[in-house]
């Protein structure tokens, strides 16, 4: 062989021999690359299942905010709705509350009204039962005077003999009288009719006054306990008149009195009576 064909050959040699280790080298570097690839997919593949959790956690925070956000919109809403309720509502309760006033504002004045008309009542009362008295007076005067009259005309009708004019004039006097006392019983019987006079009570029942100590109800009937009694002169059958400052509420009639106490039934109903209401003599 030639020096050329062994040079050749040698270097192809070394070409082959180059070639082998470099393709042995690639083929560490590839097996190198391999490795480090798949460490980076798994590396990969868990930093994107990393990422999916957090995107599912952030979407659900998201969903969850949403709903919140809603939530809270919804409660605006209401609580807007109710407060706008509740300022209407407190609107109409003012206006209640000044038309209230007024009421009472009206109520007020008339309660006045009425106390100033008692009084006026009152002092008419006091002085019918001082007209009445003088015309009570009068009426017994005249019936005196008749009486009288009567018994003088008899016995001069027994002496008409010895006296025809005295006992002529004296029945004349008696006629006068006796129509002058049918007047006064007329008057009287008036007097009764107009203003409710029982006339067996003038003058019987002293004045007095006490309070009521308890109210029962028994029997479809109101009892009365008041707190004057045989200590305080109470007969059966007296009558007061019930009051609460002002407010006239009727009249009681003594049915049964003790020491210190009398029970009462209700003989006119104005309002009802309760303890610690006042009682006097009725006018």
């Amino acid at each position: 062989m030639s020096t050329i064909g062994k040079f050749f050959i040698v270097l192809n040699l070394a070409l082959a021999g180059l070639f082998v280790g470099s393709a042995a080298s690639l083929i560490n570097k590839s097996d190198s690359y391999r490795v480090q690839l798949e460490a980076k997919a798994s590396e990969m593949d868990a930093m994107k299942e990393a990422k999916d959790a957090e995107i599912a956690k952030g979407a659900a925070n998201l969903r969850q905010s949403v709903d919140e956000r809603m939530r809270l919109y919804s409660e605006n809403g209401q609580l807007t709705a109710n407060l706008s309720a509740e300022t209407a509502r407190g609107i109409t309760a003012k206006d209640k509350n000044d038309q209230l006033e007024g009421q009472l504002q009206s109520i007020e004045g008339k309660l006045n009204d009425l106390s100033s008309t008692n009084s006026e009542l009152n002092s008419e009362l006091s002085s019918l039962r001082r007209q009445f008295e003088s015309v009570r007076s009068e009426r017994d005067s005249a019936l005196d005077v008749r009486d009288a009259s009567a018994l003088t005309a008899k016995n001069a009708v027994e002496e008409a003999n010895m006296a025809t004019g005295e006992a002529s004039d004296l029945r004349l006097q008696l006629a006068r009288e006796t129509e002058r006392a049918n007047q006064t019983e007329a008057r009287l019987a008036t007097a009764v009719s107009l203003y409710s006079i029982d006339v067996t009570t003038i003058g019987a029942q002293p004045a007095m006054e006490g309070t009521v100590t308890s109210v029962e109800e028994s029997g479809g009937a109101t009892y009365v306990v008041i707190d004057l009694g045989r200590n305080d002169s109470v007969q059966p059958g007296y009558t007061y008149d019930v009051f609460n400052g002002s407010v006239y509420k009727g009249r009681i009639s003594v049915l049964t009195v003790n020491e210190s106490k009398s029970a009462a039934s209700v003989a006119m109903y104005n309002a009802p009576i309760a303890a610690g209401d006042r009682v006097v003599t009725r006018l």
